[in-house]
């Protein structure tokens, strides 16, 4: 299993703000969500704890920088969740929100 990204960056061009906006790179995920960005003028990159699925596009240009995939890990199992969503264990970690907020979940019972 793997996931598709995309990196894009903005090159809006806001003059008529009355001052200076950056333009950022985003990175989104296979379904549109924006997973993090890379501040313009360094190298600093942000994740999200999750998806912001309310990434606004409108009025905004943006271009493709890069498209990749991230591949599942060897000792990586995919789980579905109660929800239809898929989530990843890894050394004994899951990746759902469960795992995340309380450090154990119901799917690590089922690999175990």
């Amino acid at each position: 299993m793997s996931t598709k990204y995309k990196a894009l960056k903005e090159i809006t061009q806001w003059d008529d703000a009355g001052y200076k906006v950056l333009n950022h790179t985003y990175i989104l995920n296979e379904h549109g969500h924006c997973v993090g960005f890379k501040s313009t003028g360094t190298k600093k990159y942000t994740q999200f704890k999750s998806p912001m699925k309310q990434f606004s596009k409108s009025r905004r240009k943006f271009v493709k920088i890069s498209e990749y995939q991230e591949e599942l890990p060897n000792n990586g199992i995919v789980v579905k969740g109660s929800n239809g969503k898929s989530y990843i264990i890894v050394d004994n970690k899951c990746s759902c929100p469960g795992f995340k907020f309380r450090g154990q979940c119901k799917h690590l019972d089922k690999v175990a």
